[in-house]
Formats: C-alpha cells, structure tokens, sequence
C-alpha cells in the first residue's frame, strides 16, 4: 500500500476528524518513514499507526516486534514531526516549543516538546495499559524530525532537562543513525506476540484520586502529567529547588480548574514531587502535608481510601516545607486563615475552583489568594486547567453545563457528548433506574439540593415528593459511616440521598438528581431566578443574613430575618439592606455545577419545574425518558 492509500484509510477511519493539513502531513511523512523502515530491514515487523489512547492523544506510530537482544515483545513509539524550524521561547516554556505554522504570516504556536510527548505516552501506557504494566511487552521511544536540522535547540536553555534523551531525538541528516538504532533494537522477524499484546491490552483507571495519596505517602507516583499538569508540574519543581536552596523562600501557587481537571491529581504529584527532590535531606520524615478546610464527608472517604487521616487546615503542624490545599475554595477568612497558613509552611498549594463557592463566607477566590499574596510580599503564581480528565477526555460537558449555567444559552448547543445525559419525566422510574445500576455493580448515587428539612436521622424520610405516579420518600444520607456510603455497596446506600454538603471532592459513575425549585429557568427574562424559600438549608441561609448584618429568626422557610428589633421576610431584609443577588444568585447557581459534575459516565435528572426541564433538555441536548417507556 502506498503511503498516499495509507493516508487516505487514516483519513476514514477517523472518522471526519482530520483536517486537510493533517492528512497532507501523513502523505509527506509516511513514506520518509517507511523508507527509513525498509532500509533498517524492517519490512515484516508490523507498523501501528495513530495509535489513540483514552488520554484523548493519538501515537503518530508504534513499531512491533521482538527486541533483538530481550527475545521479549516490544513496543517502539516513534513521534513523527514535520518541523523545520523553531521559534524563540520568549514565554520561558519548559514543556513546550515555538513553532512556525504559516512563514507567510510569521504565526507562530506553542506545541509540545517531543521528547515530553513520548515521555507521557510510555509513562501512560507503563500505567494504564494491562499488557505494558504487568511487564508483558516492553516500550521504548523515539523522536523523528525529518526536516529539521537544528537538534542543539530542542535540548538547550529551558529544555536543558531533555538532554539525557537526546539519543533517542533523530533530525534530518540522520537517518543511517536511526536505521542502525533499529536494527541494534528490533529482530528483523515479525512477532504476532507483540501485535497482540499491545493492541489487544485494556486501559484500567483508578476509581478515586485520593487513593493515590496512600501511593504518594509511600514515596510512589500517583499519575502521569498530561497537558496542562506537566508545565505546572516543571515550575513546581523549581520552586521546590528554590525551596532547597533557600530554606526561607515562601510561594503561594494557585491551581484552579472546573470540576475533572485533574486539580486534586497535580496537588497529590506534588507530594511526591516533594519525596524526590527532599527525601535525602530530610532525616525525620518529609514535611509536607494535603489538607483541607473542615469535610466531614470528604474526609471520611479520603481516610477510607488511602488509610490514612486527613489533616484540617486549623491542625496542620509548625514547621512545614509545603502544604496542598484541597477544596480551597471554601476557605472562610482568607487573609486569617492564610496568615497563620504561612507561619506553618513556606510553599502553599491551593485547588480551587471559584464556581464551588456555596456561602457567602467562603472566600477562596483566585482573586482573593492573589490578592492576599500580594498584600503579605508573598510570591504567587497562578495557573489555569481546562482539559477535562475525569471523563477521560471525551467529553465537552462540562463546558456545555457552564454555558447553561453561567453564560445563560437559551439555544441547543451543539455536540454535548461523551456522557449520558437523560431527563426523566417520572421520578420513581428515574429511582428503579438507579438501582438496576446498582444491581449491576454501578457507582451509582442519588443527590439533591437542601430544599427538605435534615433530621439527622437516616432511617428517616425526610424527602417526600408527591408525583401521579405515587410518593418518592428517601431518607437524607448519614451523617457517621460515610465512606461505607460513598462506596455504595448496599440498597440502603443509594436510598439515601447526598446533598451539597456530601458532593464536593466525590465522584461516581453515574448520578440520579432531583431539580427543585431553588433554582428555575425565566423564559420571559432569559435568566435563572432563586427562590430562597424553597431551601430547608438554614445554614445556607444563616450566613447570607449574617453576612448583611442581620440574625436569622426562624428555623426553616419561609425565613424571617430580625435586624434590629424588626423582624422581616428575607426578601424585604435582603432588599432595605441592598444585597447583591446577582452573588446570592450564584451559589445557587454553584451548587447545582457541584451536583451536575460528580458522574462519570451519565447524569439522570427529574425536574419539579417543566419550563426549567424543557430549557435544559433543549441546550443540553439531552434524552427525554417518558413514564410509558419499557427499556433503557
């Protein structure tokens, strides 16, 4: 087959995803390679290529064979590039090169570095492919720059940590030394071993972030970087350099992200960053620590997961090199809280995301922490992820959920794919639904906004919603055993129901949730409108009063506020003490991001407002599922 047909079969099986400028790099890169193959002797080994993995990246090539002194199976990823120059790396990038696209306009991008790229595809695959990490098939990498001449370029400067690999980098002019490298490291023999091995392998993923902590704690890597994580994860390093030079250095990192970034993944790499760079110099064990504002949920799955107890911001020890800060977002007096922060650690971490704010009193703002550091003379450094990983890459929902939410799109937006999303028109079969799942081993949980009183009591159905069909009745979920619940191994697991309080830091494969009316679409206004009075959540609604200065007067809604020796309704409150609901608004807004953002694989949703379920079915894109319906 001629490297023109190759590209042109690549260019159908990907299905419409390959642009003309990709299809044209295959027809000109394809038959330089295969010519450097047939000249190795390597015609009867078999060639992958534009290999996907599930981290959303394709492996331009993959050679398979056996190693011609192992005698086992081996895997060669050959990164293909059709660079011809580099640009200057005026941003300081130590992960990522200039490159020319168009000379006519002088346009220059930032592509990854090349080595880096292979580096995290072995890495990858040493982790999540069944057949490389139990050692069945070895992996080796490679770079070929065909038109480019430049080598010194790609390992000097800030890419000076890549000149280890550099033999494994081949540029234009070299290609004798790339066809020795083969032959030196492949059999000219084909191995149907090692085609099966590596193309038959399953990818398996962690189920919990913070299991890795338990990893990390025992000095062993809890991921791979990819994308944005891997820029953070070099400047990090250097900071911790710095920190090792200059005992006295002080840093404030911030690392935002929507919900499946990766945030708590990097914070977890840090730790064992830290291990490596200090694990010599520190004689009575590595001083730094992950931590949290106050969770009582969150920390009892993380301890239930890693084995080990998470430390309170309040309780973490004097004396600290660096200290991660999960959830950071719901960190209340900041400039306090952070103050005394930095007398117990000198490089602070903090993942946050400014949409899971849901009390006025939290105040983990990225302008707030920037702010702050600015006030104190502290160094800071800000950093933004937007890939989503939770869902491994497929999937723009999350951006499609803040379109809805934030940004007010009152038109279908297109291509909101990767999870399943179902709008159900009968509750009680939205709630067989969920535990057919979970009679089929599903991750599965029910959630819904504080809008019924809390008894405490888990045996209690403190949720009641009459339907034509019948009664929906859960209790609330418990408020001790909390991690047996997370797992959700039993009926009872599911029939109780998680509230904002129990969401946060949590993930399952898929959700169940009930859209009250806190929160309901204004056609007329194209806008969301709150109503505080259907919340039973007083704490909620306590610190929305006490934060305008008034005192709560009763114990669930309709909710009377006393301010001086008045007692108001909290809209007349709200309004004579001139409340920016627009803010108030946005915590609403925030806990149904929080609750919209725990599942995986599918979120199912029952709407008590049918203007708000024909809205969101119309944006979103989303499956309708009738009463009459028989089968899912």
């Amino acid at each position: 087959m001629k490297s023109y047909e190759i590209a042109g079969h690549l260019k159908k099986i990907t299905k419409g995803h390959t642009s003309e400028s990709e299809y044209q790099s295959w027809c000109r890169s394809l038959p330089i390679l295969l010519g450097v193959l047939h000249r190795a002797g390597m015609d009867h080994l078999s060639l992958a290529l534009e290999y996907e993995t599930p981290l959303g990246k394709r492996i331009d090539a993959v050679l398979l064979g056996e190693g011609r002194v192992t005698h086992r199976p081996l895997a060669l990823i050959i990164e293909l590039k059709q660079w011809s120059s580099i640009g200057e790396n005026t941003k300081g990038k130590e992960t990522f090169v200039r490159v020319c696209i168009s000379p006519k306009e002088k346009l220059f991008e930032d592509r990854e570095h090349p080595v880096q790229q292979t580096l995290t595809y072995k890495k990858h695959l040493k982790r999540n492919h069944s057949n490389v990490s139990s050692g069945k098939i070895d992996v080796l990498c490679c770079q070929f720059l065909h038109n480019f001449e430049q080598k010194e370029q790609l390992f000097e400067g800030n890419y000076s940590d890549y000149a280890f690999l550099k033999k494994e980098t081949y540029v234009k002019g070299e290609e004798e030394k790339l066809e020795a490298f083969l032959r030196d490291t492949f059999s000219s023999s084909p191995n149907q071993e090692a085609v099966d091995l590596f193309l038959n392998g399953e990818y398996v993923f962690g189920s919990c972030d913070y299991e890795a902590l338990r990893s990390v704690n025992e000095g062993k890597e809890n991921a791979v970087m990819i994308d944005e994580q891997k820029e953070i994860n070099k400047r990090v390093y250097k900071i911790l350099e710095q920190l090792k030079e200059d005992p006295s250095h002080r840093e404030l990192v911030v690392i935002s992200g929507a919900p499946g970034t990766g945030k708590t993944v990097i914070g977890l790499h840090m730790l064992w960053l830290y291990g490596i760079i200090f694990e010599k110099t520190r004689q009575h064990g590595l001083k730094c620590v992950f931590s949290m504002p106050r969770s009582r949920t969150l920390a009892q799955v993380i301890q239930g997961a890693s084995h080990i107890p998470i430390v309170y911001l309040e309780n973490i020890a004097a004396g600290m090199d660096m200290a991660v800060i999960d959830e950071a977002h719901r960190i209340e007096r900041l400039d306090e809280t952070m103050r005394t922060l930095f007398t117990k650690a000198k490089i602070v971490v903090v993942l946050q995301d400014d949409h899971q704010r849901v009390r006025l009193s939290e105040e983990g703002t990225v302008e707030n922490f920037v702010r702050f550091a600015g006030r104190e003379g502290i160094a800071c450094e800000t950093f933004c992820l937007t890939v989503q990983k939770r869902l491994q890459y497929l999937s723009n929902y999350v951006q499609c959920l803040h379109k809805l939410l934030y940004e007010r799109y009152d038109a279908p937006i297109p291509e909101c794919d990767g999870i399943e999303l179902i709008c159900w028109d009968s509750l009680l079969g939205l709630d067989k639904y969920l535990h057919q799942m979970q009679e089929n081993k599903k991750h599965v949980k029910w959630y819904a906004p504080f809008c019924w009183p809390w008894s405490r009591d888990a045996q209690k159905k403190d949720i009641s919603i009459q339907t034509d069909e019948g009664t929906f009745e859960k209790p609330w979920n418990p408020e001790h055993g909390q991690y047996e619940w997370y797992q959700g191994a039993r009926e009872s697991d599911l029939d109780q129901v998680g509230c904002i309080y129990t969401a946060h830091g949590l993930q399952f494969e898929h959700t169940g949730l009930i859209w009250w009316d806190d929160l309901r679409w204004n056609e007329a206004r194209s806008d969301w409108e709150i109503d505080l009075n259907a919340s039973q959540d007083w704490q909620f609604i306590r610190s929305i009063v006490e934060f305008y200065g008034g005192k709560l007067a009763s114990d669930k809604s309709p909710w009377q506020v006393r301010d001086g020796g008045t007692v108001w309704d909290i809209y007349t409150f709200l309004q004579r003490r001139g409340a920016d609901m627009d803010a108030i608004k946005e915590l609403v807004l925030n806990t149904y991001w929080v609750l919209l953002t725990r599942a995986l694989k599918g979120v199912s949703i029952w709407f008590k407002d049918n203007a708000t379920a024909e809205h969101f079915r119309k944006v979103m894109g989303a499956q309708i599922w009738h009463p009459g319906n028989t089968e899912r």
